[in-house]
């Protein structure tokens, strides 16, 4: 029994990972997006209040943190340019979804023969299986620029 659920386990990890990766990266990207705001924030805070001191007390530092704010602001409007131009193709994730439906049920009855040829058609049928997925996955998030858009993507 363990031959058998081993591989499919294996393959399940490997759809889950994949499916679950854009998820994580999302919530660290999100993570960063408001520590900068925050220093961003902060930085025009202190470049007031130095500003406010009598002219020649906190020049060079006054360059500096206004060097620092700009470097700061076209980052958080590169980021929100990212945000708006954001695209997404969900067609390619029902794609994956019927490779999966498919190949799955295949992957389990090639597991129960056990023999040489049955592992041998396993491993090739994993290995289409689990490049189909990368595209389709890759597809749904980074599509093409000429793939047309989803009604729900925006």
């Amino acid at each position: 029994m363990a031959l058998q659920l081993a591989p499919l386990l294996g393959t399940a990890g490997v759809v889950i990972a994949a499916a679950a990766g854009p998820l994580v990266t999302g919530a660290v990207q999100n993570r960063r997006d408001a520590r900068l705001a925050a220093d961003l924030t902060r930085n025009l805070d202190l470049l007031e209040k130095l500003r406010g001191y009598e002219a020649g007390t906190w020049d060079a530092e006054v360059h500096q943190l206004d060097v620092l704010v700009r470097i700061q602001l076209a980052a958080a409007a590169a980021r929100q340019k990212t945000y708006v131009e954001q695209r997404r193709s969900w067609s390619n994730l029902g794609a994956v979804l019927m490779v999966l439906s498919i190949a799955l049920p295949l992957l389990w009855l090639l597991t129960l023969p056990g023999s040489w040829w049955s592992w041998v058609i396993f491993t090739l049928l994993l290995i289409l299986t689990l490049i189909l997925c990368g595209i389709g996955l890759h597809q749904t998030f980074r599509p093409p620029a000429d793939a047309p858009l989803d009604a729900a993507a925006a």
